[in-house]
Protein backbone atom coordinates (compact mmCIF):
# COMPACT_ATOMS: atom_id res chain seq x y z
CA UNK A 1 0.00 0.00 0.00
CA UNK A 2 1.55 3.34 -0.93
CA UNK A 3 1.39 6.18 1.08
CA UNK A 4 -1.63 7.51 -0.53
CA UNK A 5 -3.67 4.63 -0.54
CA UNK A 6 -3.06 4.31 3.49
CA UNK A 7 -4.67 7.98 3.90
CA UNK A 8 -7.38 7.44 1.74
CA UNK A 9 -7.78 4.38 4.11
CA UNK A 10 -7.32 5.66 7.58
CA UNK A 11 -9.96 8.89 6.08
CA UNK A 12 -12.45 6.06 5.66
CA UNK A 13 -11.45 4.99 9.45
CA UNK A 14 -12.39 8.30 11.43
CA UNK A 15 -14.07 9.92 8.78
CA UNK A 16 -11.62 13.17 8.25
CA UNK A 17 -10.42 14.01 4.41
CA UNK A 18 -7.39 12.31 3.35
CA UNK A 19 -5.89 15.90 2.18
CA UNK A 20 -6.31 17.44 5.58
CA UNK A 21 -4.40 14.39 7.30
CA UNK A 22 -1.98 14.60 5.17
CA UNK A 23 -1.71 18.48 5.98
CA UNK A 24 -1.89 17.76 9.44
CA UNK A 25 1.05 15.06 9.11
CA UNK A 26 3.31 17.42 7.37
CA UNK A 27 2.84 20.02 10.40
CA UNK A 28 3.52 17.24 12.52
CA UNK A 29 6.74 16.32 10.68
CA UNK A 30 7.70 19.83 10.96
CA UNK A 31 8.44 19.34 14.70
CA UNK A 32 11.48 16.64 14.27
CA UNK A 33 12.67 18.53 11.66
CA UNK A 34 13.09 21.30 13.40
CA UNK A 35 15.98 19.10 15.92
CA UNK A 36 17.52 18.09 12.61
CA UNK A 37 17.15 21.83 11.12
CA UNK A 38 19.64 22.81 15.02
CA UNK A 39 21.89 19.43 14.23
CA UNK A 40 23.09 21.48 11.40
CA UNK A 41 26.35 23.20 11.98
CA UNK A 42 25.89 26.93 13.15
CA UNK A 43 27.84 28.84 10.34
CA UNK A 44 26.11 26.99 7.35
CA UNK A 45 23.98 29.23 6.25
CA UNK A 46 23.65 27.56 2.68
CA UNK A 47 22.77 24.39 4.00
CA UNK A 48 19.86 25.43 6.12
CA UNK A 49 18.61 27.28 2.93
CA UNK A 50 18.60 23.90 1.37
CA UNK A 51 17.32 22.06 4.04
CA UNK A 52 14.07 24.05 3.91
CA UNK A 53 13.46 24.10 0.49
CA UNK A 54 14.28 20.50 0.14
CA UNK A 55 11.44 19.77 3.40
CA UNK A 56 8.88 22.58 2.24
CA UNK A 57 9.33 21.63 -2.05
CA UNK A 58 8.57 18.06 0.05
CA UNK A 59 5.63 18.82 2.21
CA UNK A 60 3.97 20.83 -0.99
CA UNK A 61 4.22 17.78 -3.05
CA UNK A 62 2.96 15.22 -0.56
CA UNK A 63 -0.14 17.68 -0.25
CA UNK A 64 -1.23 18.72 -2.96
CA UNK A 65 0.60 17.06 -5.80
CA UNK A 66 3.72 16.88 -7.92
CA UNK A 67 3.62 20.21 -9.77
CA UNK A 68 2.24 22.20 -6.77
CA UNK A 69 5.54 23.08 -6.42
CA UNK A 70 5.81 24.98 -10.02
CA UNK A 71 3.56 28.06 -8.76
CA UNK A 72 5.46 29.09 -5.36
CA UNK A 73 8.31 28.78 -7.26
CA UNK A 74 7.40 31.09 -10.55
CA UNK A 75 5.50 33.62 -8.72
CA UNK A 76 8.68 33.88 -6.18
CA UNK A 77 11.63 33.96 -8.92
CA UNK A 78 9.48 36.56 -10.97
CA UNK A 79 9.31 38.79 -8.16
CA UNK A 80 13.13 38.61 -7.33
CA UNK A 81 13.76 39.72 -11.24
CA UNK A 82 11.11 42.69 -10.83
CA UNK A 83 12.90 43.81 -7.54
CA UNK A 84 16.26 43.37 -9.49
CA UNK A 85 15.85 45.14 -12.98
CA UNK A 86 12.91 47.43 -12.39
CA UNK A 87 14.04 51.06 -11.39
CA UNK A 88 13.32 51.96 -7.41
CA UNK A 89 10.54 53.95 -6.69
CA UNK A 90 8.32 51.30 -9.61
CA UNK A 91 9.47 47.71 -8.60
CA UNK A 92 7.70 47.12 -5.28
CA UNK A 93 4.61 48.02 -7.04
CA UNK A 94 4.91 46.07 -9.86
CA UNK A 95 6.00 43.16 -7.97
CA UNK A 96 2.83 43.67 -5.46
CA UNK A 97 0.57 43.88 -8.61
CA UNK A 98 2.14 40.66 -10.04
CA UNK A 99 2.17 38.69 -6.65
CA UNK A 100 -1.86 39.61 -5.98
CA UNK A 101 -2.12 38.93 -10.07
CA UNK A 102 -0.67 35.39 -9.49
CA UNK A 103 -2.65 34.24 -6.44
CA UNK A 104 -5.74 35.88 -7.95
CA UNK A 105 -5.27 33.76 -11.33
CA UNK A 106 -5.22 30.60 -9.17
CA UNK A 107 -8.07 31.46 -7.27
CA UNK A 108 -10.08 31.65 -10.73
CA UNK A 109 -8.54 28.60 -11.89
CA UNK A 110 -10.04 27.01 -8.66
CA UNK A 111 -12.90 28.03 -8.61
CA UNK A 112 -13.15 26.95 -12.75
CA UNK A 113 -11.41 23.14 -12.07
CA UNK A 114 -13.43 22.64 -8.37
CA UNK A 115 -16.49 25.42 -7.81
CA UNK A 116 -17.37 25.04 -3.94
CA UNK A 117 -14.96 22.88 -3.14
CA UNK A 118 -12.99 22.86 -0.19
CA UNK A 119 -10.21 20.17 -1.18
CA UNK A 120 -6.68 21.67 -0.25
CA UNK A 121 -4.31 23.13 -2.88
CA UNK A 122 -1.59 25.20 -3.98
CA UNK A 123 -3.52 28.39 -3.52
CA UNK A 124 -3.46 27.29 0.83
CA UNK A 125 0.31 28.00 0.51
CA UNK A 126 0.32 30.15 -2.36
CA UNK A 127 -1.76 33.36 0.05
CA UNK A 128 0.67 33.08 3.02
CA UNK A 129 3.63 33.19 0.07
CA UNK A 130 1.92 36.32 -1.48
CA UNK A 131 2.31 38.32 1.84
CA UNK A 132 6.19 37.17 2.21
CA UNK A 133 6.78 38.37 -1.35
CA UNK A 134 4.66 41.46 -1.02
CA UNK A 135 6.10 42.71 2.30
CA UNK A 136 9.80 41.50 0.92
CA UNK A 137 9.27 43.87 -2.00
CA UNK A 138 8.15 46.79 0.53
CA UNK A 139 10.85 46.09 2.66
CA UNK A 140 12.91 46.55 0.01
CA UNK A 141 12.04 49.70 -1.40
CA UNK A 142 12.02 50.94 2.16
CA UNK A 143 15.21 49.94 2.79
CA UNK A 144 16.20 52.23 -0.27
CA UNK A 145 14.77 55.60 0.88
CA UNK A 146 14.23 57.92 3.77
CA UNK A 147 11.44 59.66 5.45
CA UNK A 148 10.39 55.95 6.52
CA UNK A 149 9.01 55.42 10.29
CA UNK A 150 10.56 53.49 13.24
CA UNK A 151 8.54 50.45 12.21
CA UNK A 152 9.27 50.34 8.41
CA UNK A 153 13.15 51.26 9.66
CA UNK A 154 13.12 47.63 12.05
CA UNK A 155 11.49 45.86 8.80
CA UNK A 156 13.54 47.48 5.89
CA UNK A 157 16.73 45.92 3.99
CA UNK A 158 19.17 47.75 1.52
CA UNK A 159 20.28 45.07 -0.14
CA UNK A 160 18.83 42.01 -2.21
CA UNK A 161 19.63 38.48 -0.65
CA UNK A 162 21.22 36.22 -3.11
CA UNK A 163 18.68 33.64 -4.75
CA UNK A 164 19.92 30.50 -1.90
CA UNK A 165 19.33 32.73 0.98
CA UNK A 166 16.20 34.23 -0.69
CA UNK A 167 14.63 31.02 -1.55
CA UNK A 168 15.03 30.32 2.12
CA UNK A 169 13.14 32.66 2.97
CA UNK A 170 10.31 31.95 0.57
CA UNK A 171 10.40 27.76 1.67
CA UNK A 172 11.10 28.38 5.29
CA UNK A 173 9.09 24.70 6.72
CA UNK A 174 7.63 26.34 9.89
CA UNK A 175 5.02 28.29 9.17
CA UNK A 176 5.12 27.34 5.18
CA UNK A 177 2.24 25.52 4.86
CA UNK A 178 -0.15 27.32 7.52
CA UNK A 179 1.31 30.31 8.18
CA UNK A 180 2.35 32.71 9.83
CA UNK A 181 4.16 34.87 6.87
CA UNK A 182 7.32 35.81 8.42
CA UNK A 183 9.37 38.50 7.07
CA UNK A 184 12.84 38.72 5.33
CA UNK A 185 14.52 40.64 8.16
CA UNK A 186 12.99 38.11 10.74
CA UNK A 187 14.09 34.90 8.84
CA UNK A 188 17.89 37.04 8.28
CA UNK A 189 18.25 37.48 12.08
CA UNK A 190 17.19 34.09 12.84
CA UNK A 191 19.48 32.55 10.56
CA UNK A 192 22.72 34.30 11.73
CA UNK A 193 21.39 34.25 15.77
CA UNK A 194 21.44 38.31 15.88
CA UNK A 195 17.81 37.36 16.89
CA UNK A 196 19.47 35.91 19.97
CA UNK A 197 21.47 38.84 20.72
CA UNK A 198 20.16 39.36 24.20
CA UNK A 199 20.83 39.15 27.99
CA UNK A 200 18.60 35.90 28.43
CA UNK A 201 19.76 33.82 25.12
CA UNK A 202 23.15 35.52 24.99
CA UNK A 203 23.45 34.53 21.29
CA UNK A 204 22.17 31.23 21.41
CA UNK A 205 18.81 29.60 20.62
CA UNK A 206 16.93 29.73 24.01
CA UNK A 207 14.86 26.97 25.61
CA UNK A 208 12.21 26.63 23.18
CA UNK A 209 10.40 23.06 24.93
CA UNK A 210 8.26 24.29 27.20
CA UNK A 211 6.46 27.23 24.65
CA UNK A 212 6.75 24.68 21.44
CA UNK A 213 4.71 22.28 23.85
CA UNK A 214 2.30 24.80 24.81
CA UNK A 215 1.42 25.53 21.52
CA UNK A 216 0.93 21.65 20.19
CA UNK A 217 -1.00 20.86 23.27
CA UNK A 218 -3.09 24.52 22.67
CA UNK A 219 -3.99 23.10 19.15
CA UNK A 220 -4.78 19.73 19.63
CA UNK A 221 -7.66 20.81 22.81
CA UNK A 222 -9.51 22.42 19.64
CA UNK A 223 -9.19 18.91 17.67
CA UNK A 224 -12.71 17.64 19.50
CA UNK A 225 -13.97 21.01 18.27
CA UNK A 226 -13.01 20.86 15.03
CA UNK A 227 -14.76 17.36 14.86
CA UNK A 228 -17.85 19.05 15.99
CA UNK A 229 -18.47 21.50 13.63
CA UNK A 230 -19.18 18.88 11.43
CA UNK A 231 -21.89 17.76 12.80
CA UNK A 232 -23.15 21.72 13.13
CA UNK A 233 -22.79 22.73 9.38
CA UNK A 234 -23.72 26.63 8.08
CA UNK A 235 -25.39 25.27 5.15
CA UNK A 236 -28.20 24.26 7.35
CA UNK A 237 -28.75 28.13 7.37
CA UNK A 238 -29.88 27.42 4.00
CA UNK A 239 -32.57 25.60 3.97
CA UNK A 240 -35.96 26.00 3.48
CA UNK A 241 -36.69 23.23 6.89
CA UNK A 242 -34.57 26.33 8.74
CA UNK A 243 -36.50 28.99 7.07
CA UNK A 244 -39.72 27.81 9.90
CA UNK A 245 -37.30 27.58 13.02
CA UNK A 246 -37.92 29.53 15.81
CA UNK A 247 -36.55 32.74 16.14
CA UNK A 248 -34.91 32.02 19.30
CA UNK A 249 -33.19 28.70 17.84
CA UNK A 250 -32.37 30.79 14.78
CA UNK A 251 -30.43 33.55 17.45
CA UNK A 252 -28.77 30.30 19.47
CA UNK A 253 -27.82 28.58 16.30
CA UNK A 254 -25.80 32.02 14.91
CA UNK A 255 -23.64 31.52 17.83
CA UNK A 256 -22.64 28.20 17.69
CA UNK A 257 -22.40 27.18 13.86
CA UNK A 258 -20.46 29.71 12.74
CA UNK A 259 -18.06 29.43 15.80
CA UNK A 260 -17.09 25.98 15.54
CA UNK A 261 -15.87 26.62 12.26
CA UNK A 262 -13.43 28.96 13.41
CA UNK A 263 -11.69 25.95 15.73
CA UNK A 264 -9.86 24.46 12.39
CA UNK A 265 -8.34 27.87 12.52
CA UNK A 266 -7.22 27.87 16.16
CA UNK A 267 -6.12 24.10 15.79
CA UNK A 268 -4.02 24.50 12.61
CA UNK A 269 -2.64 27.90 13.81
CA UNK A 270 -1.21 26.51 17.27
CA UNK A 271 0.57 23.87 15.29
CA UNK A 272 2.05 25.97 13.37
CA UNK A 273 2.84 28.26 16.06
CA UNK A 274 4.53 25.15 18.41
CA UNK A 275 6.94 24.38 15.56
CA UNK A 276 8.11 27.94 15.01
CA UNK A 277 8.72 27.92 19.03
CA UNK A 278 10.74 24.99 18.75
CA UNK A 279 12.71 26.00 15.77
CA UNK A 280 13.27 29.29 17.75
CA UNK A 281 12.06 31.78 15.62
CA UNK A 282 8.70 32.57 17.43
CA UNK A 283 11.20 34.41 20.18
CA UNK A 284 10.41 37.53 20.41
CA UNK A 285 12.75 39.12 23.02
CA UNK A 286 12.45 40.18 26.88
CA UNK A 287 9.10 41.85 27.95
CA UNK A 288 9.00 44.64 30.71
CA UNK A 289 9.95 41.95 33.46
CA UNK A 290 12.97 40.51 31.67
CA UNK A 291 11.09 37.26 30.92
CA UNK A 292 11.47 35.63 27.80
CA UNK A 293 8.25 36.10 25.07
CA UNK A 294 6.76 33.82 22.45
CA UNK A 295 4.70 35.60 20.34
CA UNK A 296 6.56 36.13 17.38
CA UNK A 297 4.98 33.41 15.22
CA UNK A 298 1.42 33.58 17.03
CA UNK A 299 -1.50 34.16 14.75
CA UNK A 300 -4.75 34.63 17.07
CA UNK A 301 -5.56 35.36 20.86
CA UNK A 302 -8.42 33.08 21.08
CA UNK A 303 -10.38 34.57 24.10
CA UNK A 304 -9.87 38.02 22.86
CA UNK A 305 -11.71 36.86 19.31
CA UNK A 306 -14.94 35.04 21.05
CA UNK A 307 -15.24 37.84 23.69
CA UNK A 308 -14.58 40.87 21.45
CA UNK A 309 -16.41 44.00 22.39
CA UNK A 310 -16.37 45.32 18.94
CA UNK A 311 -15.35 44.34 15.47
CA UNK A 312 -11.94 46.39 15.80
CA UNK A 313 -11.01 43.91 18.38
CA UNK A 314 -12.11 41.03 16.32
CA UNK A 315 -9.82 42.07 13.39
CA UNK A 316 -6.71 42.97 15.65
CA UNK A 317 -6.91 39.48 17.08
CA UNK A 318 -7.51 36.98 14.78
CA UNK A 319 -4.86 35.93 12.36
CA UNK A 320 -2.18 38.19 13.87
CA UNK A 321 0.20 38.31 11.27
CA UNK A 322 -2.10 38.45 7.76
CA UNK A 323 -3.55 41.73 10.03
CA UNK A 324 -0.10 42.96 10.87
CA UNK A 325 0.24 42.78 6.81
CA UNK A 326 -2.93 44.49 6.01
CA UNK A 327 -1.92 47.48 8.51
CA UNK A 328 1.73 48.41 7.65
CA UNK A 329 1.22 46.99 3.89
CA UNK A 330 -2.28 48.54 2.84
CA UNK A 331 -3.89 50.71 6.19
CA UNK A 332 -1.11 53.07 6.84
CA UNK A 333 0.24 53.24 2.90
CA UNK A 334 -3.29 54.29 2.82
CA UNK A 335 -2.84 57.13 5.35
CA UNK A 336 -0.51 60.01 5.48
CA UNK A 337 0.82 60.07 8.81
CA UNK A 338 0.11 62.34 11.42
CA UNK A 339 -3.79 62.20 10.23
CA UNK A 340 -6.36 59.90 11.33
CA UNK A 341 -7.66 57.00 9.08
CA UNK A 342 -10.39 57.57 6.65
CA UNK A 343 -13.56 55.47 5.57
CA UNK A 344 -11.87 54.68 2.79
CA UNK A 345 -8.68 53.40 4.63
CA UNK A 346 -10.67 50.87 6.02
CA UNK A 347 -12.91 49.78 3.17
CA UNK A 348 -9.51 49.70 1.11
CA UNK A 349 -7.98 47.16 3.73
CA UNK A 350 -11.19 44.57 3.82
CA UNK A 351 -11.08 44.85 0.04
CA UNK A 352 -7.46 43.71 -0.25
CA UNK A 353 -8.51 41.27 2.79
CA UNK A 354 -11.47 40.32 0.17
CA UNK A 355 -8.99 40.02 -2.91
CA UNK A 356 -6.39 38.02 -1.72
CA UNK A 357 -9.33 35.22 -0.31
CA UNK A 358 -10.26 34.63 -3.89
CA UNK A 359 -13.70 35.73 -5.52
CA UNK A 360 -16.05 34.02 -4.40
CA UNK A 361 -18.81 36.36 -3.48
CA UNK A 362 -19.75 35.73 0.25
CA UNK A 363 -15.66 36.78 1.06
CA UNK A 364 -16.71 40.59 -0.44
CA UNK A 365 -19.83 40.43 1.46
CA UNK A 366 -18.52 39.57 4.78
CA UNK A 367 -15.59 42.01 4.22
CA UNK A 368 -18.23 44.66 3.54
CA UNK A 369 -20.52 43.81 6.32
CA UNK A 370 -17.06 43.91 8.51
CA UNK A 371 -15.82 47.01 7.13
CA UNK A 372 -19.46 48.61 8.57
CA UNK A 373 -19.31 46.97 11.33
CA UNK A 374 -15.95 48.44 11.91
CA UNK A 375 -17.09 51.85 11.40
CA UNK A 376 -20.15 51.23 14.15
CA UNK A 377 -17.95 50.08 16.52
CA UNK A 378 -15.88 53.28 16.65
CA UNK A 379 -19.15 55.94 16.34
CA UNK A 380 -21.20 53.72 19.23
CA UNK A 381 -18.42 53.82 21.46
CA UNK A 382 -17.76 57.21 20.81
CA UNK A 383 -21.02 58.29 21.66
CA UNK A 384 -22.23 55.52 24.27
CA UNK A 385 -19.13 54.76 26.13
CA UNK A 386 -19.19 58.29 28.19
CA UNK A 387 -22.91 56.99 30.00
CA UNK A 388 -20.62 53.73 31.42
CA UNK A 389 -17.26 55.49 32.32
CA UNK A 390 -16.36 58.60 34.73
CA UNK A 391 -14.52 61.72 32.53
CA UNK A 392 -11.51 60.16 33.80
CA UNK A 393 -12.24 57.01 32.34
CA UNK A 394 -13.42 54.57 35.08
CA UNK A 395 -16.21 52.45 34.72
CA UNK A 396 -19.39 52.83 36.40
CA UNK A 397 -20.66 49.78 37.81
CA UNK A 398 -23.04 48.07 37.31
CA UNK A 399 -24.14 49.57 34.47
CA UNK A 400 -20.58 48.90 32.39
CA UNK A 401 -21.33 45.21 33.29
CA UNK A 402 -24.78 45.47 31.06
CA UNK A 403 -22.40 47.91 27.95
CA UNK A 404 -20.02 45.33 27.53
CA UNK A 405 -22.14 42.26 27.54
CA UNK A 406 -24.09 43.85 25.06
CA UNK A 407 -21.44 44.79 23.41
CA UNK A 408 -19.70 41.70 23.02
CA UNK A 409 -23.12 39.15 22.23
CA UNK A 410 -23.84 42.00 19.64
CA UNK A 411 -20.59 41.88 17.71
CA UNK A 412 -20.45 37.79 18.39
CA UNK A 413 -23.56 37.47 16.74
CA UNK A 414 -22.75 39.71 13.64
CA UNK A 415 -19.52 38.78 13.30
CA UNK A 416 -21.09 35.31 12.88
CA UNK A 417 -23.75 36.44 10.56
CA UNK A 418 -21.29 37.81 8.37
CA UNK A 419 -18.95 34.97 8.49
CA UNK A 420 -21.37 32.89 7.71
CA UNK A 421 -21.42 34.22 3.91
CA UNK A 422 -17.72 34.13 3.63
CA UNK A 423 -17.76 30.14 5.00
CA UNK A 424 -21.15 29.49 2.48
CA UNK A 425 -19.15 30.86 -0.67
CA UNK A 426 -21.45 32.02 -3.31
CA UNK A 427 -24.14 34.19 -3.51
CA UNK A 428 -26.90 31.97 -3.90
CA UNK A 429 -26.40 30.29 -0.50
CA UNK A 430 -25.67 33.98 0.83
CA UNK A 431 -28.97 35.20 -0.38
CA UNK A 432 -30.84 31.92 1.08
CA UNK A 433 -29.03 32.16 4.12
CA UNK A 434 -30.06 36.29 4.38
CA UNK A 435 -33.72 35.33 3.38
CA UNK A 436 -34.11 33.05 6.54
CA UNK A 437 -32.68 35.77 8.97
CA UNK A 438 -34.70 38.39 6.64
CA UNK A 439 -31.23 39.71 5.91
CA UNK A 440 -31.57 41.94 9.67
CA UNK A 441 -27.32 40.98 9.42
CA UNK A 442 -26.82 43.24 6.74
CA UNK A 443 -29.65 45.80 6.56
CA UNK A 444 -29.44 46.34 10.49
CA UNK A 445 -25.94 47.41 10.70
CA UNK A 446 -26.61 49.79 7.48
CA UNK A 447 -29.12 51.60 9.09
CA UNK A 448 -27.67 52.10 12.63
CA UNK A 449 -24.63 53.48 10.73
CA UNK A 450 -26.50 55.63 8.98
CA UNK A 451 -28.17 56.71 12.52
CA UNK A 452 -25.01 56.90 14.38
CA UNK A 453 -23.70 59.69 11.41
CA UNK A 454 -26.97 61.48 11.12
CA UNK A 455 -29.22 61.58 14.03
CA UNK A 456 -27.44 60.28 17.05
CA UNK A 457 -24.18 62.47 15.51
CA UNK A 458 -22.70 63.93 18.81
CA UNK A 459 -22.16 67.39 18.65
CA UNK A 460 -18.54 68.84 18.47
CA UNK A 461 -17.72 70.86 21.54
CA UNK A 462 -14.60 73.73 20.38
CA UNK A 463 -12.21 74.00 22.93
CA UNK A 464 -11.88 77.14 24.27
CA UNK A 465 -8.64 79.16 23.73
Amino acid sequence: MDIDSYFQSLSSSVGFPADQLKFLFSILCSYPACYLFHALPRDSKNLKHLFSIILSLNFLTFCCGTTAWIHSFVSSLVTYLILKFLPHGVAHKVAFAWAFLYMSVSHIYIIYTNYMGWDLDFTTMQMVLTLKLTSFAFNYYDGNRKGLTAEQEKRSIKELPNLLEYFGFVYFFCGFLAGPAIEIREYQKFIDYSMFNDSYCQGEVPPSGKPALKALISGLAFLPLVILSGYFPVTMFTTEAYAHAPIWEKTLRMFIHPALVRMKYYFGWYLSEGACNLIGIGYNGLDKNGKPKWDRCKNVQVLKVEWAPNMRSVTTYWNLRTGDWLKNYVYLRLTPEGQRPTMFATIATYSASAFWHGFYPGYYTFFLTAAILTEIGKDARRIFRPYFVTKDDKPIYPQKYAYDLLTTLTTLWFLNYAGSNQILLSLDYGLKMGWNYAFIGFIGPVIFLVLLRTVLKPKRVKKVE
